[in-house]
């Protein structure tokens, strides 16, 4: 029987009348949100802490947040690499008695000639320019004229803007002083001589010492609060301790439990080395929620790293979940992967992949790209067996599915009544059963079978169980068995010649 809500029942004027109602088409799907939050420090700016920003830019980041903040730097990454996903950001207070880092470049020597030298500093190229016969304490006075140059209309220096730190110089020594106190705050900002023959001058010597000493971690746990309900496709760190990423996967699995259904992956960098990075990875040995990303020595800074593979990520896996990363370009780090002598041999990143760490391509042209995309799950959480590398894509892929199963369920059957199998009112309209549950899943998987999301739904389609409670006649349980697609990793081929 057709429930009519504009016609009435008792009608008794002759004539055709016709309501529209909009109906879910069959064959369509409802497409998952997308929506990215930067969860970071707040150290200057108007923004007021655990307080959740809508739709920030990299417009817009400087004047919430700061002008060079870690917070702002990684709020620009991801503007400028994606500007067409929708971006919000939430920051907590720094600890309470936090220690900004300090760094230094020191200089020695004389130029036996005029030249112009370059640092890279937190993935940006200063110069300073020497005449011939300069002496170490005035290359480092050129040094530091030039990280203060006054940016036009900007508000602060060139190394204020672009990384958050302050320089000072003292003889031959030029300091530097995050902006911000606390341990990953400004503390993993690369500073680097470059390699490039044209960035040297004949008879000036210059060492670095990295950005250190920084004290104090703020809890992001505040912000991952004030997230409320709001569902975010992907939550992005700046920092990279334990504690803090303990706690947003925590935040992620909460919202990936089946009674809130709004999946969410963590997306965070770390610089160090192999051992560093596995070791960090091994904390969430069970964290299908958390993609690391690691690199060891790169001019980049990780927050940075984060941003920019979240941005690609985020996007590739909510237009096909299934479709492998690999290749995809991270176009904000071109230019500024690890020198060659930094870089991890294949045989390395087989190692970080099996350990639960993603990997990227550093093209000789300088160009950046993902290798592959893994998660940190190394282990079954319920079996506490071995997982083997557990792609991103598996998550994803479940993820997707069940949005769309549940979207399709809600549209089609959100107000019907449930008859068992054998009722006389089966086929009617608005009455579902288990029978035609079974059937709508199967032509569902159907659909994700020609979007290329899962594999094989006409032998496990079949296979899904549905049966009403026995307890409760409101209520059908279900099993919904499905393979998600492969990917083409791995082509091991054996040259046979024949002599």
């Amino acid at each position: 029987m057709v429930d009519f809500v504009q016609i009435p029942g008792e009608w008794a004027v002759p004539g055709s009348y016709t309501e529209i109602k909009d109906v879910p088409s069959q064959d369509t799907l409802a497409g998952m949100p997308l929506r990215v939050v930067i969860v970071g420090q707040v150290s200057g700016g108007s923004a007021s802490v655990n307080t959740v920003y809508r739709n920030v830019t990299s417009g817009t980041a400087a004047g919430l947040f700061g002008v060079g903040t870690v917070l702002t730097q990684a709020i620009n990454a991801f503007s400028t690499e994606r500007s067409d996903i929708v971006l919000d950001a939430v920051g907590v207070a720094p600890a309470t008695g936090g220690v900004a880092a300090v760094g230094s470049i020191t200089f020695s020597g004389t130029a036996t000639s005029a030249g112009t030298g370059a640092v890279m500093i937190g993935g940006n190229r200063f110069t300073f320019a020497v005449a011939s016969g300069a002496s170490a304490t005035a290359a480092a006075a050129a040094l530091l004229a030039s990280l203060n140059t006054q940016a036009s209309g900007a508000n602060g220096t060139v190394l204020k803007i672009a990384c958050g730190l302050t320089a000072t110089v003292s003889g031959a020594v030029v300091t530097l002083t995050a902006g911000e106190t606390g341990d990953a705050s400004g503390g993993n900002c690369e500073i680097r001589t470059t390699t490039r023959t044209a960035d040297q001058v004949p008879g000036l010597t210059i060492a670095t010492s990295p950005m250190q000493n920084g004290a104090g971690l703020p809890d992001i746990t505040p912000a991952l609060q004030a997230l409320g309900e709001t569902w975010y496709s992907d939550i992005v760190l700046t920092g990279h301790d334990a504690a803090n990423i303990s706690a947003a996967v925590l935040e992620a699995r909460r919202r990936n439990n089946a009674m809130v259904a709004k999946d969410a992956r963590v997306w965070a960098a770390y610089t160090g080395t192999q051992a560093q990075i596995q070791a960090l990875a091994a904390q969430f040995s069970t964290a299908e929620e958390l993609v690391l990303i690691g690199a060891q020595g790169p001019y980049w800074s990780p927050w940075v790293l984060a941003a920019v593979c979240a941005a690609q990520g985020s996007q590739s896996l909510n237009s096909d979940p299934s479709r492998q990363l690999r290749g995809i370009a991270l176009n904000g780090l071109s230019g500024l992967g690890p020198p060659a002598s930094s870089q991890f041999s294949s045989t390395q990143r087989n190692v970080l992949l099996t350990a639960g760490c993603t990997t990227l391509t550093l093209n000789r042209d300088g160009t950046v790209n993902f290798e592959r995309v893994v998660t940190t799950r190394q282990t079954d959480p319920t079996t506490g067996l071995a997982s083997g590398v557990w792609d991103v894509m598996i998550p994803a892929i479940g993820a997707r599915v069940r949005y769309e199963w549940n979207t399709y369920v809600t549209a089609n059957y959100y107000n019907a009544k449930l008859a068992d199998d054998s009722s006389p009112l089966a086929n009617t309209p608005g009455v579902v059963t288990c029978r035609t549950l079974q059937a709508s899943w199967v032509a569902q998987c159907k659909l994700y079978e020609l979007q290329g999301w899962i594999d094989d739904v006409a032998t496990l389609g079949p296979t899904a169980v549905f049966k009403r409670d026995t307890s409760d006649r409101n209520r059908v349980n279900s099993t919904l068995p499905i393979k998600p697609m492969g990917s083409l990793i791995v082509l091991a081929n054996q040259l046979q010649m024949q002599v």
